[in-house]
């Protein structure tokens, strides 16, 4: 059913309707978009293909480009105005027949990798907010840059807009990265706070109003979209193969001792062409193995039955002490302090 390019498959990607609108903004400061996707060795004819995508490090790079052309500060802004539906493809189309808002974001939860499979969008809820986090992937190995993330969660809150108006408030927005310039365009925009160098990127609504049903909600068409984009999702990672190995490391890492070899062996493979797989895609295969052990230590960190040290060689750390440097990478603390966190937060 789906057909990818290639060229544009790694192991997080961006669907290419996403660049087109890109292209679009550049286009309207002026700006050559053929000349800076070209430089970027992507081609916006393929992205124009149906279910085209396009691997993040190359996106992120066309963003630099933009920037520094463009040179507005504000750029995010600007394009989030522009975003339909349409934009976000199937997605798009089902978050604007959602029941209510809160029903729309959900779906985002549950699909934020149809849009790029490098994010993962986490609803936490209390009695009087909600608070919608998007946050990078345990598989992920691209970082995102900060004006697209931007880009994210203004389209994100644009599009409940347009399909709910006036019905919810947000309470405050947060991005993890640096601004240097004046946030009141932010703040008029989202009519609240808005904080940079935060903790996480998210967005706190008001609980208030994310349940008022909306003009034009469908759920029959709801669900027909969301079983297509399930069967599109299932199809498209089984294809990588960095998913595979990724699979592969999750079910098997713990407690075995596993190299290139043992993948390459189970994958019925040669490592020399595993290693060539891999870089088709864009990911090393110690990359992979870092990231999967990030998410198995972040598992089973709070099992305070298993030391420390039995946690280092589980995860394949030939010590202790490399495993707490890896630990204090993924976390910014180390493995002892997040465990003593974990363990009072249960009290």
């Amino acid at each position: 059913m789906v057909k990818m390019n290639d060229s544009n498959r790694h192991t997080s990607s961006t669907i290419g309707s996403w660049a087109i609108m890109v292209a679009n903004i550049i286009e309207s400061y002026g700006g050559n978009s053929q000349a800076i996707f070209t430089s970027a060795g992507v081609s916006l004819d393929d992205l124009r293909r149906n279910n085209a995508r396009i691997a993040n490090p190359k996106l992120n790079e066309i963003w630099l480009k933009a920037q520094a052309l463009i040179k507005d500060p504000y750029i995010s802004l600007r394009l989030a105005k522009t975003i339909k539906p349409s934009v976000l493809d199937t997605l798009g189309i089902s978050l604007s027949v959602s029941q209510h808002v809160y029903d729309a974001l959900k779906r985002l939860e549950r699909f934020a990798k149809y849009i790029n499979s490098g994010r993962e969008v986490i609803i936490k809820g209390c009695e009087e907010e909600v608070v919608v986090q998007v946050q990078r992937s345990p598989e992920d190995v691209c970082e995102i840059s900060g004006v697209n993330i931007e880009t994210l969660m203004s389209s994100m809150f644009y599009l409940l807009r347009s399909m709910a108006g006036d019905r919810f408030k947000v309470k405050g927005v947060y991005f993890q990265h640096e601004f240097f310039h004046d946030k009141k365009p932010f703040e008029d925009f989202f009519k609240c706070a808005v904080y940079f160098s935060s903790e996480f990127d998210q967005i706190v609504f008001e609980k208030q109003g994310l349940y008022d049903e909306v003009d034009f909600s469908n759920s029959v068409l709801t669900s027909t979209l969301d079983h297509w984009i399930e069967e599109y999702l299932s199809k498209f990672n089984v294809e990588l193969i960095s998913y595979k190995i990724q699979d592969y490391l999750l079910k098997h890492l713990a407690f075995n001792d596993i190299d290139q070899t043992n993948v390459a062996d189970y994958l019925k493979i040669s490592p020399r062409i595993l290693r060539r797989k891999l870089t088709e895609e864009g990911v090393s295969y110690t990359e992979l193995l870092d990231a999967c052990r990030q998410k198995l230590a972040f598992n089973l960190i709070s099992d305070s039955s298993i030391s420390l040290s039995r946690l280092s060689s589980v995860l394949g750390f030939c010590d202790q002490s490399n495993f707490s440097r890896a630990f204090k990478r993924w976390s910014g603390s180390t493995p002892l302090q997040y465990r003593n966190n974990k363990l009072k937060c249960r009290k």
